[in-house]
């Protein structure tokens, strides 16, 4: 069974509630009077302490809750634009490499805007945001009051149905056009069957998901040493799939989203 956003109600007394999403009690403080569970922040679900199956052993893993919808590009350009990044910085956020000549966007949404800074065109706006690094994912999460979600927690919020998939296909088209015209110099005509080699089915044009986990490790945990290099993906089909990217690498068919532990 699906899990929703706790729901708000309004009272006659003109005073906004909410119902807990774990014991379905109507609440207008910050806690729920009957099991204390804190008020789920904006536009995060909450999932329940569960135990999940990951590569064939059991993992307990505490409640938390974990946003409903990926990082939007609406979101994370106020961010981009207004923490002063240098050109090269922004590469390292965006791709993982940074140039003068800002090479590292021709694969991506995002531009160059007029009045200065980065922007994309308006039609992906909605879309969730791709090609960040785990790093770049990680100090925008941080900002924000959240991180990645581990991979225990990945599995968990998948299995209730609450992470969505998105077709890497569909989202790419909004500005292949855009993309197109930017590496012309650099490849000529890019095909769009060139863009999307290896992508045939449905299965694999799935977007993978960031999480906080260093691949192969315990999927429980948040990688936070500057010494791990290879980080775990998710991708939330039926039956879950995983791999693996570079700390520090960023690709357009890789999004994320935030998590944050309940308090105990």
């Amino acid at each position: 069974m699906r899990l929703v956003l706790a729901a708000l109600v309004f009272f006659s007394a003109g005073v906004f509630a909410w119902q807990c999403p774990s014991c379905g009690t109507e609440n207008e403080g910050s806690f729920c009077v009957q099991c204390h569970l804190p008020e789920p922040p904006s536009g995060m679900a909450f999932v329940p302490a569960t135990t999940v199956q990951i590569n064939g052993s059991s993992v307990d893993v505490p409640p938390f809750y974990i946003d409903s919808i990926p990082v939007t590009y609406r979101e994370f350009l106020p961010w981009l634009n207004g923490s002063g990044f240098g050109v090269e910085e922004l590469g390292i956020i965006i791709t993982g490499d940074g140039d003068e000549s800002m090479q590292f966007l021709a694969f991506t949404p995002f531009m160059g805007a007029q009045e200065g800074g980065i922007t994309v065109p308006s039609q992906c706006l909605e879309n969730p945001v791709a090609s960040i690094t785990w790093s770049g994912a990680q100090s925008f999460l941080s900002d924000s009051g959240k991180r990645l979600p581990t991979l225990a927690e990945m599995e968990a919020a998948s299995s209730r149905g609450l992470i969505d998939v998105w077709d890497s296909y569909e989202v790419m088209q909004i500005f292949a056009g855009q993309m197109q015209a930017s590496m012309g110099e650099l490849l000529g005509t890019l095909s769009q069957q060139a863009m999307f080699a290896g992508y045939s089915t449905a299965n694999e044009r799935v977007m993978w998901e960031l999480t906080g986990t260093t691949f192969g490790e315990n999927p429980l945990t948040t990688a936070a040493s500057v010494d791990v290099h290879f980080i775990t993906l998710f991708k939330a089909l039926s039956e879950p799939v995983l791999s693996s990217t570079g700390r520090e690498l960023g690709y357009f068919n890789v999004i994320f989203r935030g998590a944050i532990e309940v308090p105990r």
